[in-house]
């Protein structure tokens, strides 16, 4: 009878254990960061981005290819970031690192961007556009398909 108690209290402890340790681990939802979905695709037309106090326009200069270089533009209009910094993704994949953070000049922000390589021949990409206000940060996403 002692060896089913304590059998039963194990199971209960480690149960109880696992909740807890599941609970230390969830990611606690980081009200400084606003997401923001576009249905504007940017190969097809400058998007313009227009919520709350974020301003601007988004351009590719040239047409995104795997491996081939294009120009993304951006210029804002109102309350200027701290930085600004893409990347690119696919629902359900890891792109590996491909940040790429835009300089500043005069009229626009700009970087010279590569479109990684989908080893699986998919071409649905997810583009996030981050702007950093203080210690605020914005992110856009912008889902486009790549030219064959």
């Amino acid at each position: 009878m002692k060896t089913i108690f304590l059998f039963v209290m194990v199971i209960v402890l480690t149960y109880f254990a696992g909740q807890w340790l599941g609970q230390a681990n969830i990611k606690k939802i980081d009200t400084s960061e606003i997401t923001h979905i576009s249905y504007c695709d940017p190969t097809k037309q400058i998007c313009i981005m227009d919520k709350n106090d974020i301003h601007y326009n988004l351009q590719f200069n040239g047409v995104p290819s795997a491996l081939s270089p294009f120009l993304v533009l951006v210029k804002i209009n109102g309350l200027q970031p701290d930085f600004i910094e893409l990347a690119f993704d696919m629902e359900g994949m890891d792109m590996g690192y491909n940040k790429h953070s835009l300089v500043k000049n005069k009229t626009d922000w700009q970087a010279k961007v590569i479109l990684p390589v989908c080893t699986l021949g998919r071409n649905d990409w997810i583009l996030n556009v981050k702007m950093m206000f203080d210690n605020k940060s914005v992110i856009t996403q912008y889902k486009f398909s790549q030219s064959e």
